[in-house]
């Protein structure tokens, strides 16, 4: 019951939280501390609103679909603070607000219950891709991003760029090594690679 209203309280905060308070223009550097906090804050309701949805209690009672319709409003908010500020780091946060787990693995999780929004739609692609540019986001994790869309359509036998969810296979591999290419990791050798026959 606890865990049920926790997720409540956390759907009351990010629809109030909601009122068009953040524009388009992306303000990554120098933000005051108010900002820094408020951001902080915002990012610790998305995140427990993301892992609300999963407690095993939660979860079991939820309808698939209304999990996924939260997944979806999650990665819309995610857009729209990495839009005005970019992606949430500790140079962008602070120190201080980064200590809290809510706060450095919430992009994290949201965008790994989205990867489908990134191999599908190439302006969310390109956003994540210029923040990995910019030093915001690392590369290798927006690699292991894209390869978590593979392995769940392939239910964990096949990923493309090679990440923590696998090892991607010789007969993919120029198309792997053009992937990686894109979002500027270095090939892979013929050992990185496995034989799916």
């Amino acid at each position: 019951m606890r865990t049920l209203s926790i997720l409540f309280f956390s759907m009351l905060l990010l629809s109030c939280n909601e009122r068009g308070q953040i524009d388009s223009t992306n303000q990554s550097e120098n933000l005051d501390i108010k900002t820094q906090d408020s951001l902080a804050f915002e990012l610790c309701s998305l995140y427990g609103f993301d892992q609300g949805i999963r407690d095993k209690e939660i979860f079991m009672d939820l309808h698939r679909d209304l999990a996924s319709k939260i997944d979806l409003m999650n990665f819309d908010k995610l857009i729209t603070i990495v839009k005005k500020y970019g992606y949430p780091n500790e140079k962008l946060l602070g120190e201080r607000n980064w200590t809290h787990q809510c706060v450095a693995t919430s992009a994290t999780a949201i965008m790994l219950h989205n990867p489908h929004r990134l191999v599908n739609d190439v302006e969310y692609f390109n956003l994540f891709l210029e923040e990995a540019e910019k030093g915001n986001m690392d590369r290798a994790f927006l690699a292991t991003v894209m390869d978590k869309y593979y392995w769940s359509i392939s239910q964990g036998q096949k990923v493309m760029y090679g990440s923590p969810f696998g090892v991607p296979c010789i007969e993919t591999k120029e198309e792997t090594n053009k992937l990686r290419k894109e979002i500027g990791l270095e090939p892979l050798n013929d050992n990185e690679f496995k034989d799916c026959g």
